[in-house]
């Protein structure tokens, strides 16, 4: 089963779908989707088993595979006390919150923003020379009210050196694949910004980065 969707603007507006081509290319000229489904498979090429950008996307798709695949084997740990569950209820109901609708066929669902943002965030820290900065999810509604695709804006810090073309090409597929398998939701748009670069061991981890 392929892990990329390849939603596009038509799509996107309910409309019939058009192919336009890759989600975007890696430095080497590989489409980064196309390598993702091959590691999936296992039918990775004899270029993607050499190539270094390519084999960095396939350990991507591995990745979030462990990730997906760990998150959805921990257990639930409700409160220790109802009271905990009472408060923790009411005080969720007084904070505003954004809100992402879920497609469900059980009825109206919503995945917390800053929470969904999170999960994506903690995905691009995984990748090797990546830093996510801050992330932001909006999910648009499609024609006749259902919620369309999810659009997302990421700023992010790359290691001093990495080759930008491939690293924002890793950036964008992680995210496409992690709101399908780690959020549930389809993402059409994925817009990446890099606003600073990173030596390791440097500070990577304050606020502010290295420059």
């Amino acid at each position: 089963m392929a892990l990329t969707p390849r939603l596009t603007p038509e799509e996107t507006r309910g409309t019939d779908p058009v192919d336009t081509g890759p989600v975007e290319l890696l430095a080497c000229g590989r489409d980064a989707a196309e390598v993702w489904d091959h590691a999936a498979a296992g039918t990775l090429d004899e270029h993607e088993r050499d190539c270094p950008h390519c084999g960095a996307a396939a350990a991507d798709a591995r990745g979030l595979e462990e990730m997906v695949g760990h998150l959805a084997g921990q257990s639930l740990v409700p409160p220790e006390t109802v009271v905990d569950r009472v408060v923790g209820a009411v005080l969720a109901e007084l904070r505003p919150r954004d809100l992402i609708p879920l497609d469900s066929p059980h009825g109206p669902a919503a995945l917390d923003a800053a929470a969904a943002a999170a999960v994506l965030r903690g995905v691009v820290d995984a990748m090797a020379g990546m830093r996510a900065r801050s992330c932001r999810i909006t999910r648009p509604s499609a024609p006749g009210g259902a919620p369309g695709p999810a659009e997302v804006a990421m700023t992010v810090t790359a290691r001093f050196g990495v080759d930008l073309a491939s690293t924002t090409a890793r950036v964008r597929q992680m995210v496409l694949a992690a709101g399908e398998q780690a959020l549930g939701v389809p993402v059409a748009r994925v817009d990446i910004e890099v606003v600073d670069v990173f030596v390791d061991g440097a500070g990577t981890d304050g606020p502010g980065g290295s420059s």
